[in-house]
């Protein structure tokens, strides 16, 4: 540890005590601060304060760390500030369902490679999915990152050179282009199997292109009839909670975006809109309302005789179920998987139908909100039968 000094300055106290060297003058740098009434008081801070510049400002004042306690700062004081609320729960899913269970109560300064491997292999052998493995060891190796520097509990990265193993399945869950007959046939047998809340998420999807968390954020305020065009502003995700969801900014800056939309789309709106206003004026006060509470963007259901909650934002989401109530995720999911289809496959199918088309891969990456247009093209526009003959036409006109 560091010499800590104290001085006398008048009537007050104060500590010092070197954190480095001008690399260019070679001169020692100090971390002073004084005030204190007594030089015990000004030795005792001096001593917390150089604890805290060792350990990076997150608050680990011991050399002895649980990696639980080491986490919880770090989450709370470097990835908070810096990301969005999605991210940090996601972060927390992963430490506390998968790694917390099996290196939680080790001290940060045992943990070795081959505690890290040991995840990871234990993942692959369950059948997890490759990039499910990987998002959990990005965690490990970003915490860890910190925890040598500039935290300086351990001296190198357990999870740096630790690999997700090949054996880990990869494509989990299969993309695929959707027909506008099978589609048909999945929302008649949402209909008859009285599930009918799913056909406008799944009409979103299709027509629009949206993510799941998209189209379960949109609001009637989000969508301007008149110019043909829907704003992408927000999605719901799961919190961090057993079925909690929250609200959230979309995916990426470019997912923020403005879509138009075709007659199909709009006419399907309409309708919907229409009898969910005739099912709201018809339950009155019965009907459940959707708030976003907090500084977390929890969501919060409450029947409209209960009033709005202080500070809360009202939100009138497109899609419900009966009474008003969200249309959950994890149910629509369900339900989709029931008809052998994901909700992913309707954002492929619609970016894949437009460049068969030829639509612009430039226009479908900015409908879509991705970035790069590489990454439209890469993911959602593989090859179809008619992308196929089509070039094989080419071939006796270039050949």
């Amino acid at each position: 540890m560091a010499t800590i000094r104290t001085r006398k300055r008048g009537k007050t106290w104060s500590y010092s005590f070197e954190i480095g060297k001008n690399p260019e003058t070679g001169r020692r740098k100090m971390k002073e601060k004084g005030g204190f009434a007594t030089q015990d008081e000004a030795y005792d801070a001096g001593v917390e304060a150089y604890a805290d510049w060792k350990h990076g400002n997150i608050g680990i004042t011991s050399d002895k760390v649980l990696l639980d306690d080491f986490f919880k700062s770090w989450l709370e004081n470097v990835v908070k500030p810096n990301v969005k609320f999605g991210t940090v729960y996601q972060y927390e899913r992963r430490y506390y369902s998968v790694i917390s269970p099996s290196i939680g109560k080790m001290y940060i300064q045992d943990i070795r490679p081959r505690n890290v491997d040991a995840i990871i292999r234990k993942m692959a052998a369950e059948g997890k999915g490759h990039d499910t493995i990987q998002s959990v060891l990005t965690v490990m190796r970003s915490m860890f990152k910190y925890a040598v520097y500039p935290a300086e509990l351990i001296a190198s990265n357990p999870a740096l050179n630790v690999s997700v193993p090949r054996s880990a399945r990869r494509k989990i869950v299969e993309r695929r282009v959707i027909s506008r007959e099978e589609l048909d046939g999945v929302l008649a047998g949402l209909q008859k199997r009285k599930k009918g809340f799913c056909r406008i998420p799944i009409l979103l999807g299709y027509y629009a292109g949206l993510r799941i968390g998209e189209a379960l954020g949109l609001c009637w305020e989000d969508i301007d009839f008149e110019n043909r065009t829907m704003s992408i502003v927000r999605q719901v995700r799961p919190g961090r909670l057993h079925r909690e969801s929250i609200f959230c900014d979309p995916k990426t800056p470019t997912s923020t975006r403005v879509i138009c939309m075709n007659d199909a789309l709009i006419e399907e709106l309409r309708a919907w809109k229409k009898e969910q206003a005739e099912e709201r004026l018809r339950l009155g006060t019965s009907y459940q309302c959707v708030y976003e509470v907090g500084k977390d963007r929890r969501m919060k259901i409450l029947p409209a005789i209960d009033g709005k909650p202080d500070g809360a934002i009202e939100h009138h989401l497109v899609c419900t179920r009966r009474f008003g109530v969200p249309v959950k995720r994890d149910m629509l999911m369900y339900h989709l998987r029931k008809a052998n289809i994901n909700f992913h496959s309707l954002r492929h199918t619609h970016a894949t139908r437009l460049i068969e088309a030829g639509a612009k891969p430039v226009d479908v990456a900015a409908r879509l909100g991705h970035a790069d247009v590489s990454i439209t093209q890469n993911l959602y526009s593989h090859d179809t039968e008619k992308m196929a003959r089509e070039t094989a036409a080419l071939i006796d006109k270039v050949m």
